[in-house]
């Protein structure tokens, strides 16, 4: 199977998903399944575009700026500095008392991971470039203090790797790029249990991707028979993990409010890397094979907003991100481990409009163990993984 990333190369949260669907989002450590809704709820709860008055819209995008460090059999080397940008947008309307409908487009899933040309781990691998985005109609109805919502969600995405074949002195250099859409299903339920309390819960169907694209080679004169590593056709594919989400909302006053968020991802659809080749790579060579084995992981989020005055409110939040990786089968695409991220944020809001800023500092547990590639077991330890992130979005009421 293809791994999967997002429109910003870089896996922010473990494994590779993503939930940067808001600055207001991210400032809440994404703890929004039942709180106030703002249009970014698409995301998290569609049942809460129920709560969204007249017409409103929302847009904005994530700056993330990450770096890690590996060491392989005693060679270090620093990945790639970059800074990606993770884009989000949303507009909902009220049809009548009851029904509302809402679209939203963002990212779910994002990895990236780039090595330099010479580093030691690059015949298994040069790096990892993957941009995709999902558009999510929804709808909602509600009666009273219950809510429900469902969507429908659109995913496209592009994968793009690289890696080199060491023969003799000489390192072919390969590509691998194709593209896919794929569908699922969302939903969600919103009940408000008290003056003070409202419960919330969602889920998300897995979807399936299907890659056609092509493999290409630069032979950079390798001494290597000319039919070998031609230009060919590649295809893949992958089920993209499905999820549920459960929270609660506090709101003690019209000044606070505090949210908890479970989101249990199940991973386990992401058993192995597969891409097959339309013609030989090399005599018996039509395949390339990766066994992943991921482990279903819990994520957990908390979220306190403070109105200070009419127009301004302060939030932070924190999250605890479980990593999926088995760690009998890492790899270099995803040097990853346990995460925690601390944010905090600010909301400036007048009459129709809104402004919503977040800063998050994420920090990566570091690794030690084995990783099997192609010329034998690497003893690797992954280390100094962080990542800056700032948020912006603005919205406005019609």
């Amino acid at each position: 199977m293809l791994c999967v990333a997002a429109w910003a190369p870089f896996a922010e949260a473990a494994g590779f998903a993503m939930y940067e669907f808001s600055a207001r989002g991210n400032a809440l450590g994404g703890a929004m399944t039942a709180r106030r809704a703002d249009p970014s709820s698409i995301a998290f709860n569609p049942a809460l575009v129920t709560r969204l008055e007249g017409t409103q819209a929302l847009a904005g995008a994530t700056v993330v700026a990450p770096q890690v460090s590996v060491d392989v059999n005693g060679h270090t080397t620093d990945a790639e500095s970059n800074m990606w940008t993770i884009p989000h947008a949303y507009a909902t309307t009220q049809i009548n008392d009851n029904l509302f409908l809402g679209v939203g487009t963002f990212s779910r899933f994002g990895l990236g991971t780039e090595y330099p040309s010479g580093w030691v781990g690059r015949n298994d691998l040069r790096s990892v470039n993957i941009q995709s985005m999902s558009v999510n109609p929804v709808l909602g109805v509600r009666n009273g203090n219950l809510a429900l919502g469902l969507g429908v969600e659109a995913m496209w995405f592009e994968y793009d790797q690289r890696q080199a074949t060491t023969v003799g002195a000489t390192d072919i250099d390969g590509r691998v790029k194709g593209d896919s859409t794929g569908f699922g299903l969302n939903g969600g339920l919103w009940w408000k249990a008290t003056d003070s309390v409202a419960l919330g819960a969602s889920f998300r169907t897995p979807i399936k991707q299907d890659l056609e694209g092509r493999a290409t080679f630069d032979r950079n004169g390798a001494p290597v028979p000319s039919t070998w590593f031609r230009d060919t056709g590649a295809e893949g594919s992958v089920t993209l993990p499905g999820e549920v989400r459960m929270g609660v909302a506090w709101e003690p006053d019209d000044r606070w409010s505090v949210a908890v968020d479970v989101t249990r991802t199940f991973w386990s659809s992401y058993d192995e890397l597969r891409i097959r080749y339309d013609d030989a790579l090399a005599p018996g060579v039509t395949e390339s094979l990766k066994t992943t084995e991921w482990r279903d992981v819990w994520r957990l989020g908390i979220g306190v907003e403070y109105r200070l005055t009419d127009m301004v409110d302060l939030r932070a939040g924190y999250v605890y991100d479980c990593e999926p990786v088995n760690p009998d089968r890492l790899d270099f695409l995803v040097p990853a481990n346990d995460r925690q991220l601390y944010s905090l944020g600010v909301g400036l809001h007048d009459g129709p409009w809104r402004v919503d800023v977040s800063y998050t500092y994420l920090w990566i547990k570091g690794r030690d163990g084995e990783v099997e590639g192609r010329n034998g077991i690497y003893d690797v330890r992954f280390h100094d993984g962080d990542a800056q992130l700032l948020g912006l979005s603005a919205g406005w009421q019609f």
